[in-house]
This record gives C-alpha cells, sequence and structure tokens, in this order.
C-alpha cells in the first residue's frame, strides 16, 4: 500500500492539528519553507516565508510532495542544489542495528536471523524503560527515516509495522512489549517521543518528518489497544513532536533565514516575548541568527541547542545518527556553479559537540585525504582514537542509485567513551592493507620524492614584464601558472603550434586542446624550469579514471630533455638516459605500482601527494630488478622483494587491469 501524505495533511487540517503542527517554538511563529524550490508559486513560497495551512490545503493541496513524488528534474535540481541524498532504508536499518549493539554491549536483540526477534530481552543491567529514555538525535532528518520507518522514500510503500526499524519504532515496540496496561503503555509512549529528536533545515521536509512521526503514534495505538487518539492524546503528542523535530541551520545551531534584531532575552522554558517585530526576516544564512531553542523533559526546562553537552548538568544526547548533506548550494560556491564546498565535515564536528557517540554516512575522500575537505581535519581525523570505519562502499551508486560519489561512501562512529586504533592510512581491503604494511617496512624511499606537479613550471617574469597582458589574461591569483587551457590563453604570446623563426632558445611543451594531447613551442626565458625539464622523464596524467583501483593510467609516455608539461600533467623523474625513462615507465604500468597508488588515489584526481606510498626503484642497469623483462615479469619480481604472500599476489592479480 502507498503512503498518501498529501492526503494525512488535509485530514490533519480537517481535525485543526495542522496549524499547532507547523509551528516554530524558538520563534513562536511558524516553521519557514528555507528552500527556494518552491517560489515558483508566488512569494509566499519564498525560502524566507512562513508555511501556513492555506498555501498547502485548499486549490494547493498538491504544493507539499514527498522526495520520491517530486518531478524528476526538480529532484534532480534539488539533490544538486541543496546536497540532498536520500537514505535507503537498508541504510537506515543497519545504522540504527549498530547503535543498538551498541547500547546493549553486544548483538543488536531486535533482529534475528535476519528477521525480527520474537521479543526484544533486556539484560539485568538495562531496564526497558531506560532504553526508552534514552536521547537519541537523527540530524538533518529530511522525512525521518531514522526515526521512523513508515515508508520506502525510493517507493512510498508502506513498510507492515512489525517490520519497521526505525529509532522511534523501536521504542514503541518495547512499550508495547512491556507495559502491563493502556495507561502505562500511553505513560511510555508520550516518554518515547520525548526521547527522540530530529531537526531539518528545509521546511517541507520537516512538516512531512513531523506528520510521519504523529501518523506513526496513530498505527501503533491502533494496533495495540484497537483504537483512534482522543484530542487530549493527539494534543500532547503533537506538543512533543513540535519541541522534538525543529527547524535549524545544523552548522549555526540557528534558526534559517532569519536574524535578531536586537539581543536576545533570557527566556523562560524559552517562550518569546508577544511582540512580533523581535524577529524580521533576511537572507539565510545570517550571522545574527536567533540560537535554536530545545526542551528537556526531564528537567522540564529549556535550553538553546548550542549549550547541549557543555558540561555539569547541561543535557546531552545518547546517541546522534544521521545522513549529513554533503556540499554547500553550488550556485553559491563561487565558482561558477562547478564546484561546491564540502559541508559534511562540519556536521561531523557539531555532533560530537551533542553527544559522545555519533554514527554517521558521508562521503570517504578525506579517509585518503583526498576531495576539499581541509589537510588538517582529514589528518585529525585519522589519528582519532575515538573515530573508526563501520563500512565502506567505493561505488557509492551501490548504496544511493544515481549518484556518484567519488571516493565513495563511509559510515563512521565516533564514540568518546571508547579508545580505537587510529586509523592512520585507509585502505577498504585487508589484502592490500597488508601489503601496504609490508611495503612501509621494507622501502625507505617513494616515488613522490621524484615526481613533479602543481607549480613546478612557472611563467617567468621576464614573459611578464614583456607581456604585461598576461596578468590580465590569466586567472585571478595564478598568473605564472600553467593550467591546463593556458595553450589557448596565451596563443602566440607565448605558445606557438609551430617553433618561431627566432635566435632565442625554444622547447616543447605538453598539454591539451580540446581533449586532445599536442605540442607546443614556446620560448624558454618566459619559464622557471625544474631540473627534470632537461633530463629524460615520465608523464602521467595529473587526472585519471574515477578512483577505481587497478584501473588504467591513460597512456604515460616518456618525456625527452627540453620537454615539458602543463599541468595536465606530473613529471616523474629525472633520468640521465631514455633506458632508465623506459624502466621507469614499464614500473608505472606493473599491476604492483598501481596497486599501491590505489591506497589513496580514490577519485579522478592524480597529484603528486597519491604517489607517497608506491616506493621508488632503482631504474639503472644496476637494479635488483630486471628490467629488461615484460611488465607481468617485472611484477613477479616486485612480489618476491616486498614478500607478497600467495593470497596477496591472487588479490592484485584480480582487481588490477593489465596495462600493456
Amino acid at each position: 500500500m502507498l503512503v498518501g501524505i498529501q492526503d494525512e495533511i488535509l485530514r490533519l487540517n480537517a481535525k485543526g492539528l495542522l496549524a499547532p503542527l507547523l509551528a516554530d517554538k524558538t520563534t513562536k511563529r511558524n516553521i519557514l519553507w528555507a528552500t527556494d524550490a518552491y517560489r515558483a508559486l508566488g512569494y509566499s513560497y519564498e525560502q524566507t516565508q512562513e508555511i501556513r495551512p492555506v498555501l498547502i490545503t485548499g486549490e494547493h493541496s498538491d504544493v507539499i510532495k514527498t522526495r520520491a513524488r517530486k518531478e524528476m528534474e526538480q529532484q534532480s535540481e534539488r539533490t544538486r542544489r541543496h546536497a540532498e541524498v536520500f537514505t535507503p532504508l537498508s541504510i537506515c536499518h543497519r545504522m540504527i542495528a549498530e547503535a543498538d549493539a551498541v547500547y546493549f554491549g553486544g548483538d543488536d536483540p531486535f533482529m534475528k536471523d535476519g528477521v525480527p526477534a520474537e521479543r526484544v530481552s533486556f539484560p539485568r543491567r538495562r531496564k526497558w524503560q531506560h532504553y526508552v529514555d534514552a536521547r537519541r538525535l537523527e540530524i538533518t532528518c529530511g522525512e525521518a527515516p531514522y526515526l521512523v520507518h513508515r515508508y520506502d522514500v525510493a517507493t512510498m510503500e508502506s513498510v507492515p509495522l512489525a517490520e519497521r526499524q526505525g529509532i522511534l519504532d523501536r521504542k514503541l515496540r518495547v512499550v508495547t512489549e512491556n507495559a502491563v496496561d493502556e495507561t502505562a503503555w500511553m505513560k511510555w509512549a508520550l516518554r518515547a517521543y520525548q526521547a527522540t529528536y530530529g531537526y531539518e533545515f528545509q521546511g517541507d521536509n520537516l512538516l512531512i518528518a513531523r506528520v510521519n512521526l504523529l501518523m506513526t503514534f496513530e498505527e501503533y495505538l491502533r494496533a495495540r489497544w484497537r483504537r483512534k487518539p482522543t484530542e487530549r492524546e493527539y494534543r500532547a503528542i503533537v506538543r512533543t513532536i513540535v519541541w522534538n523535530l525543529w527547524q535549524m541551520d545544523g552548522i549555526r545551531g540557528t534558526i534559517p533565514c532569519v536574524s535578531a534584531e536586537h539581543e536576545a532575552m533570557e527566556l523562560p522554558l524559552f517562550e518569546l516575548p508577544e511582540e512580533v517585530e523581535t524577529f524580521s526576516l533576511f537572507p539565510a544564512h545570517s550571522e545574527e541568527a536567533p540560537p535554536v531553542c530545545i526542551y528537556d523533559w526531564r528537567r522540564q526546562s529549556g535550553l538553546e541547542y548550542r549549550r547541549v553537552n557543555t558540561g555539569g548538568r547541561t543535557m546531552k544526547f545518547d546517541f546522534v545518527i544521521g545522513n549529513p548533506p554533503y556540499n554547500e548550494d553550488f550556485n553559491n560556491s563561487g565558482d561558477n556553479g562547478k564546484y561546491a564546498k564540502p559541508v559534511y565535515h562540519l556536521f561531523i564536528d557539531e555532533a560530537r559537540k551533542v553527544s559522545d557517540r555519533v554514527s554517521l554516512i558521508h562521503p570517504a575522500r578525506f579517509l585518503f585525504n583526498a576531495g576539499s575537505t581541509s589537510n588538517d581535519w582529514n589528518k585529525k581525523m585519522l589519528r582519532d582514537e575515538h573515530f573508526k570505519v563501520l563500512f565502506y562502499e567505493a561505488n557509492s551508486a551501490k548504496i544511493f542509485p544515481n549518484t556518484d560519489i567519488k571516493g565513495g561512501v563511509v559510515i563512521t562512529y565516533c564514540d568518546a567513551r571508547k579508545t580505537f586504533e587510529p586509523i592512520g592510512t585507509f585502505t577498504p581491503f585487508p589484502e592490500l592493507n597488508s601489503i601496504l604494511h609490508k611495503v612501509r617496512l621494507s622501502a625507505n624511499k617513494f616515488l613522490a620524492s621524484v615526481i613533479t606537479g602543481y607549480g613546478a613550471y612557472q611563467i617567468s617574469d621576464l614573459a611578464l614584464k614583456k607581456h604585461p597582458e598576461i596578468e590580465d589574461i590569466q586567472s585571478k591569483g595564478h598568473k605564472k601558472d600553467l593550467k591546463a587551457n593556458v595553450f589557448n590563453k596565451l596563443k602566440n604570446i607565448v605558445y606557438y603550434e609551430t617553433k618561431p623563426d627566432s635566435e632565442k632558445e625554444y622547447g616543447q611543451f605538453l598539454g591539451l586542446v580540446k581533449g586532445k594531447r599536442v605540442w607546443y613551442w614556446a620560448q624558454l626565458d618566459y619559464h622557471d624550469l625544474p631540473d627534470s625539464f632537461y633530463a629524460f622523464k615520465v608523464f602521467v596524467p595529473a587526472a585519471n579514471g574515477s578512483g577505481a583501483l587497478g584501473e588504467v593510467l591513460s597512456t604515460p609516455l616518456i618525456g625527452a630533455p627540453l620537454i615539458g608539461a602543463t599541468e595536465t600533467f606530473l613529471s616523474i623523474g629525472a633520468f640521465a638516459t631514455e633506458g632508465e625513462a623506459a624502466n621507469c615507465l614499464k614500473y608505472v604500468k606493473s599491476k604492483f605500482a598501481r596497486t599501491m597508488l590505489g591506497v589513496l588515489k580514490v577519485t579522478q584526481h592524480n597529484p603528486k601527494s597519491k604517489w607517497i606510498y608506491v616506493p621508488l626503484q632503482d631504474f639503472t642497469s644496476s637494479s635488483d630488478i630486471d628490467w629488461s623483462q615484460s611488465v607481468a615479469e617485472i611484477d613477479r619480481q616486485l612480489y618476491a622483494k616486498y614478500g607478497l604472500s600467495a593470497e596477496e599476489i591472487a588479490f592484485i592479480e584480480s582487481h588490477v587491469k593489465e596495462m600493456t
């Protein structure tokens, strides 16, 4: 059976419950749209405007749609602009099961042999009431798939009650199995809601999440006691839901799209003063947006979200879970919509502030010190003894269909109460990890030490002096760089298709024009050149493939003396003879070398830093490797040199493509 959110919204409106479900307890107004997905419908649907019942009922009853029902074009645009990736129920279930395994100190008691257990057993030290009271938060909750498993987000097919494994579903199951009568059931069902939290930026998603939690109450009450909620019960649950599922910018801990006009007041139970002039609406991400306030049901008091877990008796969450946004809005990225800054790492940091235990699914690039998160942050996480990887998938489309996330996705777990072995260098395969260990023990030099890449070749001061127009032509801050399009930008100024008839000394530079490799001529004193320019070397692409382990490199080639390259290529070595360069070329093509490159190369990018685990070899005639042999035979020599086992060799041979 399909779940019909629109019909449920209309039914709740008829009961007088839609208006209270739209309330924002911090602003004492309604939640905001906080998305421009509806702006074509008019001013009332702008992101800074409140969602009101009249805007989503009557002739507008088809406005609010679940993610699955949004038009395909809108969905694609929404995913691109707002970094929305829909979490499959299987992933939610997996992460919730792992959270409960931590809670119970063993296996997940809700499941047995892949199906729901007949009854949830509690050890002596764990009372069922404590489980119900454990405060759990889903960050950036969307339609709340971690909290309730009402339907499959991709198909809208409803999930039978007995098969639901959401955080709140599990709490209500425990209440149903243990409450002695209807009064006790109602008391502990309400306690379950009071211990279940979530926040969301966009108002349409938040409303659907709130509706899902309210419908969940109806469904469990009907299944257990064969009746509908009373008006009083509805009001109690709605009040709890509205407090516990709130609208928030998760990085700033503030109301999105709102700024405070004057200093905030001390608010008893964080109720705002009545005058509407207190808050005014401004563009999103205002630095002065009012801080979100939440409710501690145990102490019957309120506090700012940003003060959660700040010490003493301050409220904190027992567990945080979720699928945070991965990037900023592309259109606000400052790079012509082609690049969006990552934000998932900020959500990881913020989640750890409010709970000792955090499990999130997010891009995995940082594990390989790749992507656009800072090197400092990457290294901090890789050294963190309270942080570990629970699951890694290199092919993101296996988790999120039709979604390409370079470097794969990962489920991570942070636990401030436990100490793990720091990740250090992450490898997704045990065999690759053991190979890396052997190589690091026996090798003392690595290929990265003889690679020149970004910035190795530069436009000289002489060229800038002779042709001051270069600074205007080149990108701001990159006047000396040999970017991929430098041949087009500086054609017939610095670079020429044919060698000019001049007494000046010229050399050739390898680059790309319209996707094809070309060699252009350039005056040598118009460049600052590395030593390798005057020697033999091997050129390899600075970007190649997708980052899959063992993929073929796009035609590496030997560069003769007096041949350089743009930043489209890396240059390996500075060899005295062409024979040494040819030996290096064979090595780069070997399965062994590309396996070691694959330790860190998990995206298309192939900078010098990705080669730090490829051991450097002696490419002269004195080498311990017979370079006259075929690449396949060279691989066998390398396997023996580093003491690889039969299992490790089989791993390389089965995972790495052959290069001729």
